[in-house]
């Protein structure tokens, strides 16, 4: 009997030594069980806590050392118990009425749980909380979505879709009521699909980057079960959508270098014909981190190329050679460098820029390249030229068309060797070097625009989009 009794007693002090002191202490707070891979960094970010927090709450004498299955208390969560679960990240096209349904957890948990302020504005990559237990009687991790139109009563719905109109109320939790509003989906309990707030025309969202970064290219990507017809924004920016591939549509956007941090909404609509009325729009926010720039030294440039009313003037034709959208992609692969010295450059794109000692209140808006008076220029990518004349800011300029929002612009030429409407093969010698324009000494600024939004053209000679 004393033998049993001793290895009880060992058994409790083993197990309570896998257990924080602080949680003891602390049973008004949740438990997170720890994973395999897991980091405190990892589990503070997913919390919304910090590293230290961990540390002092839970007791924990090596940060280094964490051990699959201990139980950490979360702090900043009073008054909720129980065990929480990460969810992983929030996709574009959930919402909170479809994550409930997918969990089994109710609205307001939910929202106590992931601390959300408004939970109509839920954010595509938002760590995901949830508890270990849902509060719901049952999960719905797939299902079929259903997208009512207006003016469809639900009894309308139901004989369209051959459905028991007493089905889609049961399944949504909302028993009492036989109304629906349009543009709201409804679940109902079969199909694979993951349970989202999509509806079955569309199987899939990608958004690369899923955070957007200032300088880059956003590409959004559809891909669908039925032809349709999508536009969309980006914020401020429009989105113009092509077929990659049968049932794929995809949006090629860049975000502007001076873009403010924070959120912006991603609205896709989808419709089955250019002409036909929205059949289906979503709206989610999508966050937007700041890249870092560096500073360009002090350039001295002649002073008519300072003027506000010519930069003004010549910013607004500028934009209008970017404005057009060619339904043809001419380009394929990543993009050639123009130059040939590609090791070093004497500016990069996104620095800020000070002209005459003015201010730095303009920033650099393509890549410069070390070059001499009459080298060569070479096409980056195939493409239609558009543009070809000279500029009093940028000098001989060219422009390339390479379709589906996408340009690229040649700067401050010695001579042009094309004209508007010739078509021009990757590698091709279009112009040469000079010095025209607002220009401290010889070189080639080239700058790739996508969706009339100059963007890092680095990223596009390592990358393939689309």
């Amino acid at each position: 009997m004393k033998l049993k009794h001793s290895v009880l007693i060992v058994i409790w002090v083993l197990v309570m030594a896998t257990v924080p002191l602080g949680v003891a202490a602390q049973q008004d707070e949740p438990f997170y069980r720890v994973q395999q891979g897991d980091t405190l960094s990892g589990i503070a970010h997913a919390f919304g806590t910090t590293v230290d927090e961990l540390i002092a709450v839970n007791g924990i004498a090596n940060p280094d050392l964490l051990v699959p299955g201990t139980v950490l208390v979360i702090p900043g969560y009073y008054g909720l118990s129980g065990y929480l679960l990460t969810g992983g990240e929030i996709a574009f096209g959930e919402n909170t009425s479809s994550l409930s349904l997918r969990y089994g957890v109710s609205d307001e948990r939910l929202a106590r749980l992931n601390r959300w302020l408004n939970p109509e504005r839920i954010y595509a990559g938002q760590p995901l909380i949830l508890p270990e237990e849902g509060d719901l009687p049952s999960e719905l991790p797939s299902s079929r979505t259903l997208l009512p139109v207006v003016g469809e009563t639900l009894l309308e719905l139901a004989i369209r879709e051959g459905i028991n109109p007493w089905r889609a109320p049961r399944v949504n939790r909302h028993s009492d009521r036989m109304w629906i509003v349009p543009g709201n989906p409804l679940w109902l309990d079969e199909g694979e699909a993951g349970t989202s707030a999509l509806p079955e025309t569309i199987t899939d969202v990608q958004i690369d980057p899923q955070t957007l970064v200032q300088g880059n290219t956003a590409r959004v990507l559809l891909t669908l079960t039925e032809q349709s017809w999508a536009e969309g924004r980006l914020g401020e920016w429009s989105l113009s959508f092509h077929e990659l591939e049968p049932l794929q549509l995809v949006a090629l956007q860049g975000v502007s270098a001076i873009a403010d941090p924070g959120t912006y909404d991603l609205e896709i609509e989808l419709r089955a014909s250019p002409e036909s009325p929205t059949r289906y729009a979503f709206r989610q926010p999508i966050p937007l981190i700041p890249a870092y720039f560096g500073y360009d030294p002090v350039l001295e440039v002649s002073g008519v190329t300072t003027d506000p009313a010519t930069i003004e003037a010549e910013q607004e034709l500028w934009d209008s050679i970017m404005a057009e959208v060619s339904p043809e992609r001419f380009w394929d692969g990543p993009f050639a460098f123009p130059a040939t010295r590609t090791e070093v450059f004497p500016s990069v794109f996104g620095s800020r820029r000070n002209y005459n000692r003015i201010g730095y209140y303009t920033y650099h808006t393509g890549l410069d390249f070390y070059s001499l008076m009459g080298e060569d220029i070479t096409a980056a990518a195939s493409g239609r030229v558009v543009f070809a004349q000279s500029l009093t800011i940028r000098g001989n300029s060219v422009v390339l068309d390479h379709g589906w929002g996408v340009f690229t612009a040649y700067l401050h030429q010695s001579r042009i060797l094309v004209s508007v409407g010739d078509m021009v093969e990757k590698g091709q010698t279009i112009g040469l070097v000079g010095n025209t324009g607002r220009v401290a000494a010889p070189h080639l600024h080239w700058e790739v625009v996508v969706g009339g939004v100059p963007v890092d053209p680095m990223e596009w000679t390592s990358t393939a989009f689309p």
